[in-house]
């Protein structure tokens, strides 16, 4: 990594593209432990019961994959945002179920940015995160918005 590929991303440095945040991939193993302790239901628990369910065997719990999609993100993007927090999530859609084996893609496209209205020194970034499976079939997709930094210091003084 290059210094300017480690420096702080500001507001102003966040410009409208598609980012790859790689892959990962799911197995049985990760399923089963993820839904046991957040998600109980049989599919995603009991790889046997899960034969008999309209999913004709074991899937990720939802959750489950939004979480491997966030920690993508956090990974590839995030961190080297002047991220302040979330904002909320919207649309989020389960578009096909995440089997053991599946290898995921995870990619974030950026929408907007903008100052925010009621603090001169943040602004907000809304994007679509999308997840697709090895076959380039559409898994996941949501918008997200967060509250990030701006590095104007013309601004950041005037609120001071």
């Amino acid at each position: 990594m290059t210094d300017s590929e480690s420096e702080t991303r500001y507001l102003e440095d966040i410009r409208k593209r598609t980012i790859d945040c790689g892959e990962v991939t799911v197995s049985a193993d990760d399923i089963v432990e993820f839904a046991r302790q957040f998600d109980p239901l049989e599919i995603h628990t009991d790889p046997e019961a899960a034969t008999e369910s309209r999913f004709d065997g074991l899937i990720a719990s939802g959750y489950h994959t939004l979480s491997l999609a966030v920690r993508r993100l956090v990974d590839e993007v995030r961190s080297e945002r002047a991220v302040i927090a979330g904002l909320g999530i919207d649309d989020v859609r389960w578009h096909e179920p995440v089997r053991p084996g599946d290898t995921l893609s995870v990619e974030t496209t950026i929408l907007e940015t903008r100052p925010s209205e009621g603090d001169p020194t943040t602004g907000v970034v809304r994007e679509r995160i999308s997840v697709t499976n090895q076959s380039g079939t559409e898994v996941l997709s949501l918008e997200n918005r967060e509250l990030v930094e701006r590095r104007d210091t013309e601004h950041r003084s005037a609120s001071s």
